[in-house]
């Protein structure tokens, strides 16, 4: 049982692209994909979609490398494999609202939990904090860029899905 890595032959805006899973449960592929970096708008739904570069660094932490059809094969085994009717769309950009020094309002965003005010999950200099709002089927994802650096607010994002990569980047999925 491991996180699992194919080759990257899968060429997308000039790069090649790679799919990192696991054959052992989604919770290890999460954590092995936090120790990468990754943003979790990057899962689709049974794996992540990896350029070749964090592929190499994948293998680095411990990856096995594998080919597509073993990879393929192993998810299928372990019962993770989701049909293609089942997986995840491609996110699609709604709103992008550029900095005012005010928090943003999103309350019009927000479509099936009860989450705070943004200024209650995250602090932010809202004088140069961006917020982007992406859709996919019935999610959304907010993402919450300050190049000053955000201080994330833990115990309010208890109930939703989340990751602060480099402290400048917060990415909420609702």
């Amino acid at each position: 049982m491991a996180v699992i890595v194919d080759k990257a032959i899968w060429p997308y805006k000039g790069k090649l692209w790679a799919h990192l899973a696991s054959d052992k449960n989604l919770d290890e592929l999460h954590s092995f994909a936090e120790l990468l970096g990754l943003r979790l708008m990057s899962f689709q739904g049974d794996h992540y979609d990896i350029p070749e570069e964090v592929r190499d660094k994948a293998i680095e932490l411990g990856a096995e490398e594998i080919d597509g059809r073993d990879l393929l094969s192993r998810l299928k085994k372990a019962e993770l494999r989701l049909p293609a009717s089942e997986r995840p769309g491609k996110w699609e950009k709604f709103c992008f609202l550029r900095p005012t020094g005010d928090p943003p309002n999103l309350g019009g965003f927000i479509l099936k939990k009860s989450v705070p005010e943004i200024e209650i999950l995250v602090k932010a200099d809202w004088g140069l904090a961006e917020v982007t709002v992406f859709k996919r089927d019935k999610e959304v994802a907010l993402v919450i860029q300050d190049p000053s650096g955000l201080d994330v607010r833990r115990k309010f994002l208890q109930d939703v899905e989340w990751r602060c990569i480099d402290g400048k980047l917060l990415e909420i999925l609702i």
